[in-house]
């Protein structure tokens, strides 16, 4: 299977379940929805929401290049998954991201610390593979990098 096939059914799986496990953590405890928003109030709040709204805009915009861009084979191509090093990370920063509301409502519920440690967890690994991905599309190309040939011709 293609690069860009295996990519398009991580997200499409990865998405299903993220916005399942926001789906049934709200809609069977509303009691944790405010919550679960860690004391972030008023004009936080907005800001936070236009922020995600801004990040989902770019990942479908990062996602949309992946799966129509031709040369996607060149990605990744030193590491050992070649160009499905992408999916790889894509679905850990999926898997991460579907963990993470459930087990804050546990945490919630039961008041377990193992449930605060899985939350944290789940949180680090969400931030860590969308970081790596960043990193890895935006240095896996032998091509220069227009801004810094400018910088470096002054």
């Amino acid at each position: 299977m293609n690069a860009q096939t295996v990519f398009l059914i991580v997200n499409l799986i990865g998405g299903v379940a993220v916005l399942g496990s926001y789906a049934i953590g709200l809609g069977y405890f509303p009691e944790y929805r405010d919550e679960l928003w860690g004391g972030i109030n008023g004009i936080w709040r907005n800001v936070l929401i236009t922020v995600m709204l801004l990040s989902g805009a770019a990942y479908l915009t990062f996602c949309y290049f992946i799966v129509f861009r031709e040369d996607i084979h060149t990605y990744g191509t030193h590491f050992i998954l070649g160009p499905h090093t992408i999916s790889l990370l894509t679905g850990l920063f999926l898997l991460s991201a579907t963990m993470w509301m459930p087990s804050a409502i546990l945490y919630m519920h039961t008041e377990n610390n193992i449930w605060w440690v899985f939350t944290v967890g789940a949180l680090w690994v969400t931030a860590l593979s969308l970081l790596s991905l960043t990193g890895m599309y935006a240095f896996s190309t032998t091509a220069p990098i227009p801004f810094l040939t400018g910088l470096s011709a002054q």
